[in-house]
């Protein structure tokens, strides 16, 4: 599992620089693998593109990802969203469904 700071890419990148421009990170298969399931979030876009591997560097506030649409939203408001109306804000395909 990666949990100490000096050896976090993700903490790094987000420390260095002036913060004037976003830059993703990218990491490898071995860095992916030290990673807890529940950190990382994938979608799935199939041939040519492949996977992509998101990582919330803010733990605090939890996020679901519609299997739809593949949208990221925090789970809070997700979750409002699915009991208030019964679909997804972006998409709006019945909760029920997915």
């Amino acid at each position: 599992m990666i949990s100490d700071d000096e050896n976090d890419p993700f903490t790094s990148t987000n420390t260095e620089g002036d913060g004037s421009e976003f830059q993703p990170v990218e990491v490898g298969r071995s860095a992916l693998t030290r990673l807890h399931r529940s950190e990382v979030m994938v979608k799935e876009w199939g041939a040519p593109i492949g996977n992509q591997y998101y990582r919330s560097v803010m733990p605090d506030f939890p996020i679901s990802l519609c299997g739809s649409c593949d949208k990221m939203f925090l789970a809070d408001d997700y979750e409002l969203q699915g009991l208030c109306k019964g679909h997804c804000p972006f998409c709006r395909t019945s909760i029920d469904s997915l």
